[in-house]
């Protein structure tokens, strides 16, 4: 009794202004040291935008209520282009690592032909591949597809083989005495049976895919977010680069909460990492 009420104190159970609160402190804290910093011009020989002049950019960005920049209202056709990388990267590399991952972890013939070559590969970054994706593919959407693929492809693929690898051996053995087939039983009782893993690759995966479309673009496209945030940088505008960065942390926020809702509402095992 006295170990739980002095855990209960310990951990100070918070009324919900005081939770509020707190999740607002340390932002508002910072927007207004962004701001003074800004405004008093102590950073970068004044290049540093305040909070404020970023807030008018991002709006211009979105609107073109300002039309001071080439960039005004550039923001829907900007998202488009990214949006349209990713999603065609992330189902290409997430449907192939799932697929091989599954094999992997399940077939152990299957397992030692690829698993070392695979893991070989893993370690090397993936800015490491864009001058081959650059001199193989070229400039456009073709590099970013790619790249964004294999950013997304290595940790869907060790999630789907861990989460083959560790499937309920009792469940597989009742499965082989009830005549079922080998693909049966990848199908039917690994696949679910790894879906939470799985589940937990995929919501990486998505943030990797949204860095690298971005570091793609800014090297290999002409247009996207990405190449908007080089652009800007190139002509000192930083306004527009940190309002770059505000989308790019709303579009990553909003599509982690979208797959997350996905995962939870159509698959019930997927969820692990839900409260995350």
């Amino acid at each position: 009794m006295m170990g739980t009420a002095r855990t209960t104190r310990a951990g100070g159970a918070l009324t919900g202004w005081q939770r509020t609160a707190l999740a607002f402190a340390f932002p508002i804290v910072v927007i207004a040291v962004w701001q003074y910093v800004g405004q008093k011009n102590l950073l970068a020989h004044g290049l540093f935008p305040s909070f404020t002049t970023s807030i008018d950019a991002f709006w211009d960005f979105i609107s073109g209520s300002l039309g001071t920049s080439p960039y005004s209202g550039k923001w829907l056709s900007s998202v488009g282009a990214s949006f349209q990388r990713i999603m065609i990267g992330y189902v290409i590399g997430a449907v192939v690592g799932i697929a091989l991952g599954l094999m992997v972890g399940f077939y152990p013939k299957v397992r030692y032909a690829l698993h070392p070559t695979i893991n070989a590969i893993r370690p090397v970054s993936i800015t490491a591949w864009i001058p081959l994706a650059l001199i193989l593919l070229g400039i456009g959407n073709k590099p970013a597809y790619f790249l964004t693929a294999l950013a997304t492809f290595f940790p869907v693929y060790i999630s789907s083989m861990v989460g083959a690898s560790y499937a309920d051996g009792g469940l597989i053995r009742a499965a082989e005495m009830l005549g079922a087939s080998r693909r049966r039983i990848l199908l039917s009782v690994t696949l679910p049976a790894a879906m939470p893993s799985i589940a937990a690759g995929l919501r990486v995966a998505l943030a990797l895919a949204w860095t690298t479309v971005v570091v793609a673009e800014m090297l290999g496209a002409r247009s996207g977010i990405g190449y908007v945030l080089i652009d800007s940088y190139s002509a000192f505008r930083l306004d527009y680069v940190i309002a770059c960065m505000f989308t790019l942390g709303i579009l990553g926020t909003l599509s982690d909460r979208v797959l997350r809702w996905l995962l939870q509402s159509r698959l019930r095992w997927a969820e692990i990492g839900a409260k995350s």
